[in-house]
């Protein structure tokens, strides 16, 4: 619910479709709480392909299986899918919801960590600046315990680098 209201919250900063950041952000974990078992039986069910990585990470796996189940559950249109389908990695040439989705589920008022408070101001200054600090804190934290990075984490941190750079 934390995330659906700060999706909304940033929709209307940044002009995106409220009603669509709501329902991405309601239905974004809709499987995170699945075992490793139940997540790999429900890509196989929708025929979801996996990397190396995403193949030992349930916490990958719950982005990808939540898209699916949304979909075929709740009919979302492709663009909640692919917010739901990428608001864990991250990637390249992000949409609009695409951030929202991502940033809202890391600034969404239960959570508290060091920046946090930082990381919001910024993220309703310029999403794009947002953006890069929350995947750069992801980075670093990932590394810090010495957890693999997926692709499209540092797919979407120098997409947003070099965009920012040329804007």
């Amino acid at each position: 619910l934390g995330v659906a209201q700060e999706a909304v919250k940033l929709a209307q900063r940044w002009g995106a479709d409220r009603e669509a950041a709501y329902r991405a952000g309601i239905l974004h974990d809709c499987t995170k709480y699945l075992d490793m078992e139940a997540q790999l039986a429900l890509c196989q069910k929708y025929g979801i392909a996996l990397d190396e990585l995403e193949k030992v990470s349930v916490k990958l796996l719950h982005s990808k299986t939540g898209a699916a189940v949304a979909r075929a559950e709740y009919g979302v249109s492709d663009e909640i899918y692919e917010a739901i389908f990428y608001h864990t990695p991250g990637k390249a040439d992000m949409t609009l919801l695409e951030k929202i989705i991502y940033l809202a589920d890391y600034i969404e008022p239960n959570r508290d960590f060091e920046g946090l408070e930082a990381l919001r101001r910024l993220c309703y200054q310029d999403l794009d600046a947002g953006l890069e600090m929350g995947l750069t804190m992801s980075v670093e934290d990932l590394t810090r315990r010495g957890v693999a990075i997926h692709s499209n984490t540092q797919g979407a941190l120098d997409w947003v680098r070099g965009h920012r750079k040329g804007s």
